[in-house]
């Protein structure tokens, strides 16, 4: 029993075709102009460079990422971060745009960082704090996370609306969009201090002046 539907194109059948078994001129055209809809030939094709070099619409989306700790001070932080790189010996480096603020729970360090830089940072700061523990919070359009760090370590990742209540107003903020960085300040670079001033700003910054 044959399976060939006459009417489908697909498996043989003739359908509309003509006596010879071929489709109508007319057919063949209505369908390639359906198909070019919205083609434009006097445009230049794509090559592959184009492909490769368009920026994906995720990557154009703004990043944050903001570290929360219990050092007392951002000058203290600061310093800490730029010892935690000295101390790691993989050859990470504090991501460009990184900084240091204070507030009301500890300070936090924060920059615009993509979330392989935001790791980065945080792997070098929980190096020099050791058993005292950080989060790192850090968005992209809708997607939040937030991850533990110990020893330099990464930790689990843990639902951010558990850690954002025991944090200064602030984190939130700045994840949400609600506050922008430069609406706090320079803050303070880490990456810009030598290891002699890192230790006097960690020794300076103990305590909240």
């Amino acid at each position: 029993m044959s399976t060939v539907d006459p009417e489908d194109p697909r498996t043989g059948g003739t359908g509309d075709q003509g006596e010879d078994g071929r489709r109508p001129a007319d057919d063949i055209d209505a369908e390639f102009a359906r198909l070019m809809e919205g083609i434009s030939l006097d445009e230049p094709p794509l090559t592959v460079e184009d492909v490769l070099t368009e920026p994906a619409e995720e990557d154009s989306e703004p990043t944050v990422a903001v570290i929360a700790t219990s050092v007392v001070t951002a000058k203290a932080l600061a310093g800490v971060i730029r010892l935690g790189r000295e101390a790691r010996t993989d050859g990470i480096d504090i991501p460009s745009g990184t900084r240091t603020l204070d507030s009301s729970t500890g300070a936090i360090a924060a920059g615009p960082l993509a979330e392989t830089a935001a790791h980065d940072l945080a792997a070098i700061t929980s190096a020099a704090l050791q058993r005292n523990g950080i989060v790192l919070f850090w968005r992209r359009g809708d997607r939040m996370t937030a991850t533990r760090y110990k020893y330099g370590e990464r930790g689990e990742d843990i639902s951010p609306a558990i850690v954002l209540g025991a944090v200064d107003d602030i984190v939130e903020e700045l994840l949400l969009g609600v506050t922008d960085l430069a609406e706090l300040g320079d803050g303070l670079d880490p990456s810009a201090l030598s290891r002699a001033q890192a230790l006097e700003w960690i020794a300076s910054g103990k305590k909240r002046k």
